[in-house]
């Protein structure tokens, strides 16, 4: 049913059927979702799948199948073990949890939160009493691509109606799960908040780290014609983002606290748009990194890594108040009380986060940035490497000189 070239997926019957009321998966077959280097930390496959109603109706449901990476390498950089563990959680008991909230607060079905894939099921492992990840972990979700759901392309910026409307989308994300924290404190920490303790998301592989550190200053020097406040600076930031990666899981309960995406950028985002082209619904994908922490961290690094330039700078503060004003708001529909969660003190925690993210968005660059090319599948850790190692482009050194101009001007640098 598959190609030889692709994972098998061993008892995917076993995952689905509960999701389709009844109906027994009959057939399916399986491709490649994305290329080679568009996904590191998983396989991403397009699952065709036929199955059969009980009055013995046939149909057909276009799903994706998540799978762990195969490569040893990858499994060591990407965790696995317990990046899995968060992503199923966020289909399994949060989208659910965070539906009753809004239920009970009388918002209508179709003016709920629609950021979430429809969930398909999910396993860690053919042991049914195994809660240990292993190579037949698989999460399965709905096909957004044969809804009409468009991603985004690496190298093409997004544009001010892209950015307010990803913005918006971001706030509820974040506002609902900190309503649930205030309106049902016990509920949130004992059944959401622990699967999305913060953890050190390169502590298994710091070889990798410290190749990422040594490049990105390589690159900052070749940006900044070795400019050598910036390049000091940087390896100073870099070397606090490290340090915030690995200190201790305790967050405070700050009104700007929540679970935050952590990897909200261009290929995290699908949206659904007009015939006009314009972007009018998105969904958010790959939560596999998802935190409890502040909500800045995923506003500017998705600013800094996925929004034009130009765009940007004019409406920095536009977009930071768009935000703002869909968080409150959507806070306020569940019956959250927003009292604490003032304008001034937003800004507050912004000037107080932010500065971390601005050596993610420029690790993030050469990822973002790095040239298209067809490999093998065989040849997947070796263009990791090079992404890694390679010299960045002269568009790789533009985006980074306008990264560290941008950081400067909103005065998040320092």
């Amino acid at each position: 049913m598959e190609s030889d070239k692709l994972p098998e997926i061993h008892g995917l019957s076993e995952v689905v059927e509960p999701h389709f009321a009844g109906a027994r998966l009959v057939n399916y077959r399986t491709s490649r979702l994305t290329q080679p280097g568009d996904n590191y930390g998983s396989v991403l496959l397009a699952v065709l799948a036929q199955l059969q109603r009980s009055d013995g109706e046939l149909f057909e449901e276009q799903l994706v199948a998540k799978i762990p990476p195969t490569d040893p390498k990858y499994w060591q950089f990407f965790q696995p073990e317990r990046t899995c563990l968060t992503e199923n959680a966020v289909y399994k008991v949060l989208a659910p949890t965070l539906a009753v909230l809004q239920e009970e607060a009388g918002i209508p079905a179709e003016q709920q939160f629609k950021g979430f894939s429809r969930y398909y099921g999910s396993r860690v492992s053919l042991d049914p009493n195994s809660s240990k990840v292993d190579q037949n972990a698989v999460l399965v979700l709905e096909n957004l691509r044969s809804s009409g759901y468009v991603s985004g392309q690496r190298l093409r910026a997004y544009d001010l109606p892209h950015t307010l409307l990803a913005l918006r989308y971001m706030a509820e994300f974040h506002a609902l799960p900190l309503a649930l924290r205030l309106l049902k404190p016990k509920l949130f920490q004992e059944e959401v908040q622990p699967f999305f303790e913060k953890f050190d998301w390169h502590a298994a592989a710091p070889e990798w780290k410290t190749v990422m550190k040594a490049e990105t200053l390589e690159d900052i020097r070749r940006a900044t014609n070795n400019d050598s406040q910036l390049v000091s600076r940087v390896k100073e930031l870099s070397d606090k983002f490290f340090e915030f990666l690995a200190a201790a899981p305790d967050r405070p309960n700050g009104p700007f606290t929540s679970i935050i995406h952590c990897d909200f950028w261009i290929n995290n985002l699908l949206f659904l748009y007009e015939p006009a082209g314009t972007p009018i619904a998105l969904k958010i994908i790959d939560f596999q990194t998802a935190q409890y922490d502040s909500v800045v961290h995923d506003i500017i690094s998705f600013l800094l890594s996925s929004v034009d330039t130009a765009i940007l700078e004019t409406h920095f503060e536009h977009m930071l108040e768009v935000y703002y004003e869909a968080f409150v708001c959507c806070l306020r529909r569940v019956g959250a009380d927003s009292e604490d969660h003032t304008f001034k003190k937003f800004r507050e925690e912004v000037k107080r986060v932010a500065y971390i993210q601005v050596p993610h968005a420029i690790f993030m660059t050469r990822f973002i940035l790095a040239d298209s090319q067809s490999v093998s599948e065989a040849e997947e850790v070796r263009q990791l490497s090079d992404v890694l190692k390679n010299p960045g482009s002269e568009r790789i050194s533009r985006k980074l000189s306008q990264i560290l101009s941008l950081a400067q001007k909103f005065d998040i640098l320092y």
